[in-house]
């Protein structure tokens, strides 16, 4: 699942007024929707607007994103 399908089905659950996010958080309400529940447009979400909505919803950025298993033998940042 996608980061915004993951948003998505946490407001769902919760019952979240995508209205109410909308004004609380300043971000478009029509953005809202196209990024998290319009399946025509599929808008991806600004990574500003992630962590907006995470603050809204009292949610780390951690919790929408799917995990994964490490790479292994992957060279680590920094070494050369």
């Amino acid at each position: 699942m996608s980061l915004e399908s993951n948003i998505a089905g946490f407001i769902k659950k919760r019952g979240v007024n995508l209205s109410a996010m909308a004004r609380d958080t300043g971000i478009a309400y029509m953005s809202l929707y196209d990024s998290l529940f319009n399946d025509r447009r599929k808008r991806p979400l600004k990574a500003s607007e992630f962590l907006v909505i995470c603050e809204f919803l009292g949610a780390s950025p951690a919790d929408f994103v799917e995990k994964k298993e490490p790479i292994k033998n992957s060279p680590k940042c920094g070494n050369t």
